[in-house]
């Protein structure tokens, strides 16, 4: 990905940190600065830098969506993240130095080591690191209080159907539309089997994926929060693996998830097992909220919606049994 080096945004960043430094116990002119990622659509614009100098820094700064609540929620988020998991040796979350009031500017601490998906491109084995991954969303879900929860998946229900009307209304708004709707339809029996089945309950991350994890020589380290709420521990879980499923994973016979992806998973994480119920239903509802949300027209694809896309088709039909 190539970054416009130019973009005033940075500037503006450098300058609330040239404020906000001393407050610190810095000197802003000890540091270098790298812009290392940065997005612009029209609900939200932000850019993230690297500081390097006495001490490893990221800055983040929200450009447009500054007025959101769930800014500070998710500052919020990040700072229970941290202090949760300060006695875990090897599970971590960065630590926020400064926040803005409203969340739109902030110094947090910068992590060691690459994110999943970096280790999966570099040609890292999976199955050590999805063990790694399990381990941290075990001491992140531990780490807080967990509730013994009957599950009901009716609501995910609710939300398929709602989902499946929607595009037999307007066809458009997915790609393969028909086979999009076959597999809603087949999610009320999917659902019989996990109705009225025990599971837990947890504080969530709520954007668990390839990118939100780091795996580094101290451990690994949780990004990117969403804010503080609760829920299954399957909807952590399974968020990770369908964006593994989706993206990297052999594609499997009869199943959205091959064992091989459970057994490394489950390896590191101990609270449930796969036979969790939202661990077996949730991997068909993320896996049609993922489908709705890549673009109908090819053309306004990114590459990566590409690939999910090609990899969705290819895992529904096995699936779902339905084409």
């Amino acid at each position: 990905m190539v970054f416009d080096r130019k973009d005033r945004r940075v500037t503006q960043a450098l300058a609330r940190w040239a404020e906000v430094a001393p407050t610190l116990g810095f000197q802003p002119g000890a540091f270098r600065h790298k812009l290392i990622w940065q997005k612009d659509e029209k609900t939200r614009s932000h850019i993230v830098l690297r500081l390097k100098g006495p001490r490893a820094l990221i800055i983040k700064q929200v450009t447009q969506g500054a007025a959101d609540k769930s800014l500070s929620d998710t500052v919020n988020a990040l700072r229970d993240a941290h202090q949760r998991l300060l006695s875990h040796t090897k599970a971590h979350a960065p630590e926020v130095l400064f926040s803005t009031e409203t969340g739109d500017f902030i110094v947090m601490t910068e992590a060691t080591g690459r994110t999943f998906e970096e280790h999966v491109n570099k040609g890292r084995t999976h199955g050590a690191m999805l063990k790694r991954v399990g381990a941290w969303l075990s001491a992140f879900h531990g780490s807080g209080p967990l509730e013994r929860r009957t599950y009901q998946p009716s609501f995910m229900v609710g939300h398929i159907e709602r989902m499946q009307k929607l595009v037999e209304d307007d066809p458009t708004l997915v790609a393969e539309p028909d086979h999009f709707i076959a597999c809603c339809k087949a999610v009320p029996k999917l659902a019989e089997a996990a109705e009225g089945r025990q599971t837990y309950s947890a504080s969530k991350h709520g954007d668990f994926n390839v990118r939100n994890i780091l795996l580094g020589p101290d451990g690994e380290t949780g990004l990117d929060f969403k804010p503080p709420g609760s829920a299954p521990v399957g909807f952590d879980i399974v968020r990770f693996l369908m964006d593994y499923a989706e993206l990297f994973q052999p594609l499997p016979k009869g199943q959205l998830l091959t064992q091989d992806t459970l057994d490394a998973f489950f390896n590191g994480y101990t609270l449930v097992d796969p036979d969790d119920p939202a661990v077996r239903f949730l991997p068909y509802v993320q896996l049609l909220n993922d489908w709705k949300a890549i673009p109908s027209d090819p053309q306004e694809r990114s590459w990566r919606q590409r690939a999910r896309m090609a990899n969705i088709s290819a895992l529904a039909t096995t699936a779902f049994g339905a084409e």
